[in-house]
């Protein structure tokens, strides 16, 4: 095949691929996430991907609210879990249902003790005067799946700053001067 049909051809198939992608009602899941398990992650490997012995897989998968599926609490009541594959060389991180202030916190700060600077907070954070906190979780909650190869899960940082880049913020503690008192302070700001 001469190099112009098959570029061409590789042209056509990205095509197809994008608007498939983009096309939500034509999208092949193998188990719709609605039908979701916790205990059936959303990746599982191929074979040939057990087989990679490098172990350089990385995926992720992010939505929206998932009715029925409860947020995490697992130990010191953290809002997400860990799950170390020692047969595969795999990390798996799961957070579920969730405002974007208490993923990138891991609940570990409580939500009112975060500065926002952000244009519509009423995306980051439920306040009461928003009505139900039901209803703002299901426009505003996600839900957050991450495989990684198990080395490079060095510290919870990795899942921070992968979140920072999906909702297009930065955050972490900075001194802040609080009622005359400075203070050390979580802080999410968002990136133009």
């Amino acid at each position: 095949m001469t190099n112009y049909k098959w570029s061409i051809l590789n042209g056509l198939i990205l095509l197809a691929l994008s608007g498939y992608a983009q096309d939500k009602k034509t999208v092949p899941f193998e188990k719709p996430l609605t039908q979701f398990n916790d205990q059936n992650p959303v990746f599982k490997l191929k074979a040939e991907q057990v087989e990679n012995k490098h172990r350089h897989l990385h995926f992720y998968a992010l939505t929206g609210y998932r009715e029925g599926v409860k947020p995490i609490v697992s130990q010191f009541n953290v809002n997400f879990l860990a799950q170390k594959d020692e047969e595969h060389g795999t990390h798996r991180i799961k957070m579920y249902n969730l405002s974007i202030t208490d993923m990138l916190t891991y609940g570990l700060i409580k939500s009112n003790e975060v500065i926002l600077e952000v244009r519509d907070s009423s995306k980051y954070r439920y306040n009461p005067r928003y009505g139900s906190k039901q209803r703002w979780l299901r426009k505003n909650a996600y839900c957050y799946e991450l495989l990684l190869p198990e080395n490079t899960l060095k510290s919870a940082n990795v899942v921070r700053n992968h979140l920072c880049s999906l909702f297009k913020v930065k955050c972490g503690y900075q001194k802040r001067l609080i009622k005359n008192v400075e203070k050390n302070i979580f802080v999410i700001t968002e990136i133009n």
